[in-house]
């Protein structure tokens, strides 16, 4: 059977405590706005029910582990194709082992779902290192960002704690999502940008200053491309102040 669900996590949810409550196999489940209906397969749309989805992780907690329940939402954020799938075998896989199901890390099914979320994690923790926020006119703390994965739900607690008291923003352009912190708390929500964020004077100072540094603390005879591209991969440069030079200082990225 073909499900298709609109794409947010609950929505997976809910089609899968469906497919185990009434003990149906899917053949795929797709977001609406990527899935393909198959020539002969049944369609089913199934409408998100955040009392459904609730009771899925209830039952991930009680009969498995939070462990479990971490990976699946981890997973998840990687937004491969085919990831729900995958989450549904694992799933599958863990009504029959129990609480030992993350135990079994050589089965593929749980290697599938580690793998993914590993990878989500791996590029949540780079990031927090990476990601270079800029004072904006407006004395917003601002941070493009064009990742692999869905990180921002894993980076927003990280800096919410790191720059307490400060107003910022966290933005996914390549999703077209941001994370917004007005001091106390934060929200995550669609943005687009009516206009580029205009910097002030001292930013655009201190942003020469640091390119300054990062150029002057180098040791020419240790230069090593490849270490420094294995540590801050090339795809995350374009919105890294050192690795910019009049672009970013005049505020565009």
């Amino acid at each position: 059977m073909h499900f298709r669900y609109d794409g947010s996590y609950p929505g997976l949810l809910t089609v899968l405590q469906r497919c185990f409550a009434w003990d149906e196999t899917p053949a795929r489940i797709d977001r609406r706005e990527t899935g393909q209906p198959g020539l002969f397969s049944e369609v089913v749309a199934v409408p998100t029910v955040p009392g459904r989805a609730d009771a899925l992780l209830v039952a991930v907690r009680r009969r498995l582990s939070a462990k479990t329940e971490r990976h699946l939402l981890h997973a998840w954020f990687s937004e491969t194709p085919g990831v729900e799938l995958t989450l549904y075998r694992y799933l599958a896989l863990g009504w029959r082992l129990g609480r030992g199901l993350d135990d079994h890390i050589a089965h593929p099914e749980v290697a599938a779902v580690h793998k993914l979320a590993d990878r989500v994690r791996r590029e949540a923790h780079r990031l927090k290192g990476l990601a270079r926020f800029r004072q904006s006119e407006e004395g917003l703390f601002y941070a493009p960002l064009e990742p692999d994965h869905f990180v921002l739900p894993l980076l927003a607690p990280h800096f919410a704690a790191r720059l307490a008291g400060q107003r910022w923003l966290i933005h996914d352009r390549r999703r077209g999502r941001g994370v917004l912190c007005d001091r106390r708390s934060w929200v995550l929500a669609e943005l687009e940008l009516a206009e580029e964020p205009r910097f002030s004077d001292e930013e655009k100072h201190w942003q020469t200053l640091w390119r300054r540094f990062f150029t002057s603390v180098a040791i020419a005879d240790r230069h090593n491309p490849r270490l420094q591209r294995q540590c801050m991969p090339m795809k995350y440069w374009k919105y890294l102040v050192e690795m910019n030079g009049e672009t970013t200082a005049s505020g565009r990225s």
